[in-house]
């Protein structure tokens, strides 16, 4: 899958976003999030982020606060490589040993779904 990173930074915007409830944040993942990002399974923590067109990791299943706020250098995403994350100060991508498994477009249907309980 080709992603455009012509328009992309180093700039995290959205790192220490909070909100007062779940349903707000469902509600702004499911505005924000553009892909998401499946890693295989090597025993790491970290399984699944949420991206945005940018590239900044929304969200992060496990260990959020390490994770959100990253910035994935979109020209090195790929299916079977690992997962390069910009370095801001030394301008450079860092790449972790997280395969990724799989890319998905998140197009007209939301991120996270809510399922009422009766």
């Amino acid at each position: 899958m080709k992603i455009d990173a012509s328009k992309q930074g180093f700039i995290a915007k959205h790192k220490d976003k909070k909100f007062k409830t779940n349903r707000g944040f469902i509600n702004w993942l499911n505005r924000l999030a553009k892909y998401r990002i499946i890693f295989i399974d090597k025993g790491q923590d970290c399984m699944e982020w949420a991206i945005d067109e940018h590239g900044e990791v929304l969200h992060s299943y496990m260990q959020s606060s390490v994770w959100n706020g990253m910035m994935v250098d979109l020209e090195w995403l790929k299916i079977g490589k690992n997962i390069g994350v910009m370095n801001v100060e030394k301008q450079c991508t860092q790449f972790y040993n997280f395969i990724i498994k799989k890319i998905e477009l998140i197009k007209n249907k939301p991120y996270v779904t809510v399922v009422k309980r009766h």
